[in-house]
């Protein structure tokens, strides 16, 4: 007879359909943060090269964006309308 422990044969998902909301305070990197915004890691990359979204800063050589700036693009973004 074998024993099975619930907690690692449980085929429930572990993750929920809401994302975790950003701490103001805090910082993200920069593929979980394209994944918030909905761009792929180089998109977000032109686009902060471009002038289109807010520059990373350098945290022990870890291009960081403070996530005060993310939500502040995320409130400004006009939303589209479909044609």
């Amino acid at each position: 007879m074998t024993h099975t422990n619930p907690t690692i044969n449980n085929s429930q998902p572990t993750t929920t359909e809401q994302p975790t909301p950003l701490n103001p305070q805090g910082y993200s990197r920069i593929k979980p943060t394209a994944e918030l915004i909905g761009l792929h890691h180089q998109t977000l990359r032109r686009w902060w090269k471009a002038d289109k979204f807010p520059k990373p800063i350098d945290i022990n050589g870890i291009p960081m964006f403070r996530n005060s700036d993310i939500l502040r693009f995320i409130e400004n973004q006009q939303p589209v309308s479909e044609v």
